[in-house]
């Protein structure tokens, strides 16, 4: 999962509307609102974003008007009163005052195990499972005793008995000691799977790597400028857009169709000038 969002209502609005896989025109469109808008307020050029907006995205992406406005770090639309959280005070005082780390808590309670680590530690506290583990445990005690009274009428076999009653011996575990275990095994696997969130490296590309691909495409735009030498303008926008694109700029479909339009204007009016 990823970290809350930076802290302002540009980067907000682009975090959910990256998580609903639509794009910038598809919600606009059910916003009934202009791309161009959307795209400016997600890139932060639109400094006041109006109340009826706001509004607007708050009911589209249910979620509340202080969360789109870094007010609050909680999205739902309205708040949940602390008595319901079922929390004893000491814990509500530990968590307001920071005194647990919120994101990795939150991963925890995330996580699909955590529901099944919480019913087995309330059967190691009820002792739910010790009636079940002291019948088994009886079952291995009639099993040692009759091997006992085998060793008895054949001495020979002793050393043999005696190892199959250590055996099942050590089998006997008690319903909280199964209950511990089952625990442990849960909170190490949660564990190992939140680590590995932690363990994802940034995806990014390094400087060399930069740099073998911008000469990649100047070589590619050299070729095609031997195989077509009358370049339009047109073309050349559309391999200033590939680089813009192969870089990892993050441009929508409706900001390149702005962009290249800029680009073929200002090279048409570089060429009149000249």
């Amino acid at each position: 999962m990823k970290s809350l969002p930076a802290d302002n209502i540009h980067q907000r609005l682009c975090y959910l509307r990256n998580g609903t896989g639509k794009t910038q025109k598809e919600v606009a469109d059910e916003l009934n609102i202009q791309a161009s808008v959307l795209s400016r307020i997600e890139r932060g050029e639109t400094k006041a974003v109006s109340h009826d907006l706001v509004i607007k995205f708050a009911e589209y992406y249910n979620v509340s008007t202080d969360y789109l406005l870094c007010i609050s770090d909680v999205r739902l639309r309205r708040n949940v009163e602390l008595e319901e959280l079922g929390l004893t005070n000491k814990a509500l005082l530990h968590l307001l005052q920071g005194k647990m780390d919120g994101n990795i808590l939150s991963k925890m309670l995330e996580h699909p195990y955590f529901p099944v680590l919480l019913d087995t530690a309330n059967a190691y506290f009820a002792e739910s499972h010790n009636s079940g583990f002291t019948a088994r445990n009886a079952i291995i005690d009639i099993g040692t005793s009759d091997i006992k009274d085998f060793i008895k009428e054949h001495p020979e076999q002793k050393i043999e008995g005696q190892h199959d009653v250590r055996r099942l011996n050590a089998e006997k575990v008690t319903g909280a000691e199964a209950d511990l275990e089952k625990i442990k095994s849960i909170f190490l696997s949660m564990l190992k799977d939140i680590k590995k969130e932690y363990d994802v490296p940034q995806q990014d590309i390094s400087t060399d790597e930069l740099k073998k691909k911008m000469a990649s495409m100047k070589n590619q735009a050299l070729l095609q400028k031997k195989k077509k030498p009358s370049f339009n303008e047109t073309d050349m926008a559309g391999i200033v857009m590939g680089i813009f694109r192969n870089t990892g700029m993050d441009l929508d479909e409706y900001e390149q169709e702005l962009f290249q339009k800029l680009m073929v204007h200002m090279l048409q009016r570089k060429r009149k000038e000249n």
